[in-house]
């Protein structure tokens, strides 16, 4: 956003199993969607799970 503020009609923080669900749908009704995540990688959580920890 180096050029400028960008416009979205959905902003989701997370990009979990819920927050990336919400995203492709929103994305299907053609929303402009923004996703926030702490995580490096998107569905890191997701990926890692397993060994009895996932949240």
């Amino acid at each position: 956003m180096a050029g400028g503020a960008e416009n979205y009609d959905v902003i989701i923080i997370g990009a979990g199993a819920a927050g990336l669900f919400c995203a492709a749908e929103a994305g299907k009704r053609g929303r402009r969607v923004l996703i926030i995540d702490h995580a490096e990688k998107i569905g890191e959580k997701i990926r890692i799970s397993g060994g009895g920890r996932c949240n």
